[in-house]
């Protein structure tokens, strides 16, 4: 996994004048058959292949030479540790930084002169991390789910006994209302505690979605008792018995969370469209989006997966409201004609703090529409 400080380095990196450097994302997903026995080195070899037939310079063909020996070398060892392994390769400024994602990836390659992070950056977004609560009346599992893996497990357990008294005769009604009684306060206490073990949770962990599970009573005394620190989180719901195993959880939290971030996505989408058409801290459209990118002010960018425009049909940025420069020599980025311009509004972005949304289906569909496909939130 890439941490915030090496995404942060990657974003920061320039290649020496002249020269560039190599991004690969290899999908090595061993549950996907045609990686087995080591066949991800086919997709490797045909991305350096189609990379290398497109350079005519015989010294930038030495570049690459030398920057995919690098790659190759470290992938000829390589023992797949997760679905996707991410390759950066700089020998002129001897750069070189290889992890594992627990995320799949597609497969691919660039030659550019700066880090290829965007599909980090929308994997990341699109791979929450997920608290999950399992919960009743007397037991209580508390697990964090990131990039479609259970990463750990905690267990509590109510300290008193909250099992319901059964009893017969009227001599000890007395008695099963008094023990019931105290099998309700035990019960709260319990419940209280998963609020406080969440407080602390939070501390430590940072999470997007906090879903709930269990008995529907539990569930409800839980999310009553949840602080207010929460309510940034979206709180969902599920269906799974307290003792669901791991492979039930994670079924049920990624379908859990895909409804969400659906209806997340229309509405977002929405409030982009109104509020770019009333000025106010969004905008919609390639040349408000590149001219906002330009002025430091993307909050989040917004766009469908399939968006691609070519550097070369980029508009202009403003410049001292009158002149016009192009947009990669406005960040003094070499680029190339057919490069996409999505790839420059992203990084360009995040390095200023901002995020990214990618939209699905009808929330995609409307911001071609209405949006001519891509739109920010602003800053100010």
């Amino acid at each position: 996994m890439i941490t915030q400080s090496e995404l942060e380095t990657l974003l920061k990196h320039g290649t020496k004048q002249g020269h560039c450097m190599l991004s690969v994302y290899l999908n090595v997903d061993q549950k996907n058959a045609a990686n087995l026995n080591r066949q991800f080195e086919l997709p490797l070899r045909k991305m350096l292949r189609d990379i290398e037939g497109s350079i005519s310079d015989s010294q930038e063909r030495e570049d690459l030479e030398a920057s995919a020996a690098q790659v190759c070398h470290y992938v000829r060892d390589y023992r797949p540790a997760g679905r996707t392994l991410a390759l950066f390769a700089d020998p002129a400024q001897g750069f070189f930084l290889a992890r594992d994602f627990r995320m799949s990836i597609d497969n691919q390659a660039r030659w550019l002169s700066r880090p290829f992070v965007r599909p980090f950056l929308e994997a990341r977004k699109e791979h929450p991390r997920y608290v999950a609560v399992l919960t009743d009346r007397a037991k209580t599992r508390l697990f964090t789910v990131f990039m479609g893996e259970v990463e750990e497990e905690n267990e509590l357990v109510a300290e008193e006994d909250v099992e319901k008294f059964d009893a017969s005769g009227k001599d000890q009604m007395l008695s099963q209302m008094r023990f019931q009684r105290n099998a309700d306060e035990h019960a709260k206490q319990h419940l209280n505690n998963v609020a406080n073990a969440l407080t602390d949770m939070s501390k430590n962990t940072q999470f997007d979605r906090l879903i709930l599970g269990g008995t529907p009573k539990a569930v409800a005394e839980l999310e009553r008792l949840l602080p207010d620190e929460f309510k940034h989180c979206a709180v969902k719901k599920m269906t799974l018995p307290v003792e669901a195993d791991r492979k039930m959880l994670r079924e049920e939290t990624l379908r859990v969370g895909q409804s969400f971030d659906r209806e997340h996505e229309m509405t977002l989408t929405e409030d982009l469209l109104t509020l770019a058409a009333k000025g106010t801290q969004a905008t919609t459209g390639l040349p408000g989006t590149v001219k906002a990118t330009a002025e430091r002010r993307v909050r989040t960018l917004v766009y469908p997966p399939d968006f691609y425009v070519p550097m070369k049909e980029c508009p202009a940025v403003p410049v001292n409201g009158e002149s016009h420069m192009d947009f990669a020599a406005f960040f003094e980025v070499p680029s190339k004609p057919d490069a996409n311009v999505l790839d420059l509004l992203v990084e360009s972005a995040a390095r200023e703090g901002g995020d990214v949304e990618v939209l699905h289906g009808e929330a995609s569909d409307r911001l071609k529409q209405e949006g001519a496909g891509i739109g920010a939130f602003l800053w100010y």
